[in-house]
């Protein structure tokens, strides 16, 4: 599909939008790509800044949880007079 012809149709798709916070998404979206100038957010970020940011991305979602019995006994107390 030539440029032209997905510039068209997502012109129309965007015309036929009818919910209000999907239209406020599209503009954010297009502000940040518009403003960044092909920016990535780590652009800014110093090598000791990156290498942290990137140990935490690599740490497990579950390392800080706990299980709901855990969270119940530890928040007992608040729930009684």
């Amino acid at each position: 599909m030539s440029l032209t012809s997905r510039r068209t149709n997502l012109i129309q798709q965007i015309i036929d939008i009818n919910d209000e916070q999907t239209i406020e998404m599209l503009e954010d979206t297009l502000s940040f790509h518009l403003h960044t100038k092909n920016k990535d957010i780590t652009d800014g970020l110093c090598r000791e800044e990156l290498e942290e940011l990137e140990s935490l991305v690599k740490e497990p979602a579950e390392k800080d949880t706990i299980s709901e019995e855990e969270f119940n006994k530890l928040f007992a107390r608040w729930g009684t007079k």
